[in-house]
């Protein structure tokens, strides 16, 4: 079955969030403690069950200096330049 353009939306963003948050040498519950969004709901996050709520997104923005173009759309402009720098080299070492 195809998956429709919401859920592909919501995977890219968990693998996004995922993807921060191993750069950033980080456990989930590490992660989303410090963002104060409960453990179970930021694991749907990462594993695209669910996106996340414009609070929650702006709570991981305050908490690690993310913005929400990166977790919504994927463009890591705003982002700090050793984050933006780190993900950029994770992605490039995948094949």
């Amino acid at each position: 079955m195809k998956k429709g353009p919401d859920e592909t939306s919501m995977i890219e963003i968990g693998r996004r969030l995922a993807l921060t948050r191993q750069v950033m040498g980080l456990q989930q519950n590490e992660f989303c403690d410090r963002a104060q969004i409960a453990p179970n709901t930021y694991n749907q996050y990462e594993n695209g069950k669910k996106r996340p709520s414009i609070d929650n997104a702006i709570k991981l923005c305050d908490a690690y200096h993310l913005t929400l173009d990166w977790i919504f759309r994927g463009d890591p402009s705003g982002l700090r330049y050793e984050t933006a720098d780190a993900i950029k080299a994770v992605r490039n070492a995948r094949p």
